[in-house]
């Protein structure tokens, strides 16, 4: 089976967990505290500017879709850097599936993935 591909035509990184010590933020419903925590575990891992106000975009209709699903009070959000991205997941904590979140104006972007109860973000990093 082939590797999806990233927004640029790159084989997509392989799903994964956060490492161990990556702060969390329960989603709740406080869409403006996740943006911020978003945000602000961005700039910790150097990102800024454009980059971070994508993910940031994203992470917010996602944690918007959680909320419109009724999940978003059972919901973990982590964000740490891989090579060349920045991940972001969400994990749905009651085991239901994450809910689809299109995101036609962020497509050429970032990528963003569902499968069982975790979506995940990526934002490729210049090299």
């Amino acid at each position: 089976m082939q590797a999806p591909e990233s927004p640029r035509g790159a084989p997509a990184l392989e799903a994964s967990e956060p490492p161990p010590g990556t702060p969390a933020l329960e989603v709740g419903d406080d869409l403006s505290a996740v943006c911020g925590f978003v945000a602000a575990q961005a700039a910790r891992h150097g990102v800024i500017g454009n980059r971070a106000a994508l993910l940031v975009i994203a992470a917010g209709d996602v944690a918007a879709a959680l909320l419109k699903a009724g999940t978003g009070d059972q919901a973990t959000v982590h964000v740490w850097p891989q090579p060349a991205a920045l991940v972001c997941t969400f994990r749905a904590l009651d085991g239901r599936d994450a809910p689809r979140v299109p995101l036609p104006r962020l497509q050429d972007q970032v990528e963003v993935t569902s499968a069982g109860p975790v979506t995940t973000i990526r934002v490729p990093l210049p090299a």
